[in-house]
Protein backbone atom coordinates (compact mmCIF):
# COMPACT_ATOMS: atom_id res chain seq x y z
CA UNK A 1 0.00 0.00 0.00
CA UNK A 2 1.66 3.33 -1.09
CA UNK A 3 1.69 6.13 1.50
CA UNK A 4 -1.30 7.79 -0.54
CA UNK A 5 -3.10 5.05 0.25
CA UNK A 6 -2.25 4.96 3.58
CA UNK A 7 -3.09 8.52 3.78
CA UNK A 8 -6.71 8.53 2.52
CA UNK A 9 -7.23 5.81 4.94
CA UNK A 10 -6.42 7.87 7.56
CA UNK A 11 -8.08 11.01 6.47
CA UNK A 12 -11.61 8.76 5.79
CA UNK A 13 -11.09 7.55 9.58
CA UNK A 14 -10.88 11.02 10.75
CA UNK A 15 -13.35 12.20 8.89
CA UNK A 16 -15.70 9.12 10.53
CA UNK A 17 -14.55 10.42 14.16
CA UNK A 18 -15.56 13.68 12.93
CA UNK A 19 -18.99 12.67 12.05
CA UNK A 20 -19.83 10.61 15.38
CA UNK A 21 -18.90 13.45 17.17
CA UNK A 22 -20.78 15.73 15.72
CA UNK A 23 -23.94 13.40 15.81
CA UNK A 24 -23.22 13.59 19.49
CA UNK A 25 -22.95 17.25 19.89
CA UNK A 26 -26.33 17.42 18.36
CA UNK A 27 -27.86 14.64 20.09
CA UNK A 28 -26.96 16.51 23.17
CA UNK A 29 -28.03 19.90 21.86
CA UNK A 30 -31.52 18.43 21.17
CA UNK A 31 -31.54 16.68 24.48
CA UNK A 32 -30.54 19.94 26.63
CA UNK A 33 -33.59 21.43 24.33
CA UNK A 34 -36.19 18.79 25.51
CA UNK A 35 -34.64 19.63 29.01
CA UNK A 36 -34.99 23.04 28.93
CA UNK A 37 -38.62 22.74 27.37
CA UNK A 38 -40.01 20.38 30.18
CA UNK A 39 -38.72 22.74 32.99
CA UNK A 40 -40.72 25.24 31.70
CA UNK A 41 -43.21 22.84 31.40
CA UNK A 42 -42.82 22.32 34.79
CA UNK A 43 -43.07 25.90 36.15
CA UNK A 44 -45.88 26.22 34.11
CA UNK A 45 -47.84 23.32 36.07
CA UNK A 46 -46.56 24.82 39.54
CA UNK A 47 -48.35 27.99 39.07
CA UNK A 48 -51.32 26.24 38.00
CA UNK A 49 -51.53 24.39 40.70
CA UNK A 50 -50.95 27.26 43.11
CA UNK A 51 -53.43 28.91 41.37
CA UNK A 52 -56.05 26.14 41.39
CA UNK A 53 -55.13 25.58 45.43
CA UNK A 54 -55.63 29.44 45.71
CA UNK A 55 -58.75 29.73 43.78
CA UNK A 56 -60.06 26.25 45.81
CA UNK A 57 -58.97 28.02 49.34
CA UNK A 58 -60.64 31.49 48.81
CA UNK A 59 -64.00 29.50 47.41
CA UNK A 60 -63.78 27.38 50.69
CA UNK A 61 -64.48 24.84 48.50
CA UNK A 62 -61.71 21.35 48.00
CA UNK A 63 -60.89 19.34 45.33
CA UNK A 64 -58.72 16.60 45.92
CA UNK A 65 -59.18 15.12 42.47
CA UNK A 66 -58.23 18.48 40.74
CA UNK A 67 -54.80 18.15 43.09
CA UNK A 68 -53.82 14.83 42.64
CA UNK A 69 -54.03 14.92 38.47
CA UNK A 70 -51.61 18.25 38.88
CA UNK A 71 -49.61 16.85 41.12
CA UNK A 72 -49.04 13.57 39.17
CA UNK A 73 -49.04 15.21 35.73
CA UNK A 74 -46.42 17.16 37.77
CA UNK A 75 -44.47 13.91 39.36
CA UNK A 76 -44.38 12.11 35.61
CA UNK A 77 -42.74 15.55 34.16
CA UNK A 78 -39.94 15.78 36.81
CA UNK A 79 -39.47 11.51 36.72
CA UNK A 80 -38.95 12.52 32.77
CA UNK A 81 -36.64 15.43 33.66
CA UNK A 82 -34.40 13.01 35.95
CA UNK A 83 -34.48 10.28 32.80
CA UNK A 84 -33.23 13.11 30.54
CA UNK A 85 -30.77 14.30 32.41
CA UNK A 86 -29.17 10.40 32.81
CA UNK A 87 -29.13 10.36 29.41
CA UNK A 88 -27.30 13.47 29.28
CA UNK A 89 -24.52 12.37 32.07
CA UNK A 90 -23.91 9.42 30.35
CA UNK A 91 -23.56 10.64 26.68
CA UNK A 92 -21.11 13.53 28.75
CA UNK A 93 -19.53 10.28 30.86
CA UNK A 94 -20.67 11.28 33.93
CA UNK A 95 -21.99 10.71 36.96
CA UNK A 96 -23.54 13.20 39.82
CA UNK A 97 -22.69 13.14 43.30
CA UNK A 98 -25.95 11.98 45.49
CA UNK A 99 -25.12 13.98 48.22
CA UNK A 100 -24.28 17.63 46.19
CA UNK A 101 -25.23 16.93 42.54
CA UNK A 102 -21.60 17.53 41.38
CA UNK A 103 -20.61 16.16 38.28
CA UNK A 104 -17.75 13.97 38.23
CA UNK A 105 -16.06 11.55 35.89
CA UNK A 106 -17.20 8.19 35.72
CA UNK A 107 -15.58 5.51 37.77
CA UNK A 108 -14.35 8.36 40.18
CA UNK A 109 -14.82 6.76 43.97
CA UNK A 110 -15.23 9.98 45.61
CA UNK A 111 -17.27 13.41 45.06
CA UNK A 112 -14.64 16.19 43.81
CA UNK A 113 -16.66 18.98 45.60
CA UNK A 114 -17.94 16.82 48.93
CA UNK A 115 -15.94 13.70 49.25
CA UNK A 116 -18.52 11.58 49.17
CA UNK A 117 -18.12 8.19 48.42
CA UNK A 118 -19.23 7.30 44.81
CA UNK A 119 -18.66 3.58 45.47
CA UNK A 120 -22.71 2.98 44.71
CA UNK A 121 -22.39 4.62 41.72
CA UNK A 122 -19.50 3.05 40.25
CA UNK A 123 -20.38 1.26 36.59
CA UNK A 124 -18.24 -1.38 37.04
CA UNK A 125 -20.23 -2.18 40.42
CA UNK A 126 -23.44 -2.07 38.49
CA UNK A 127 -22.57 -4.20 35.79
CA UNK A 128 -21.49 -6.57 38.71
CA UNK A 129 -25.15 -6.40 40.43
CA UNK A 130 -26.82 -6.65 36.94
CA UNK A 131 -25.02 -10.27 36.43
CA UNK A 132 -25.27 -11.55 39.59
CA UNK A 133 -29.48 -10.72 39.46
CA UNK A 134 -30.09 -13.25 36.52
CA UNK A 135 -28.19 -16.02 36.30
CA UNK A 136 -29.34 -16.88 32.37
CA UNK A 137 -27.42 -14.44 31.19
Amino acid sequence: MSKLDELILKAKDLAGVAGSKTQEVVELTKLHLQVTQLKSDIDANYQKLGEIVFELNKAGTQNDELIHMCVSEIQSQLDELAALSHKIDEMKNVVKCPQCMAANPVGALYCSRCGFSLKSQAPEQQDEDEDTEDPTL
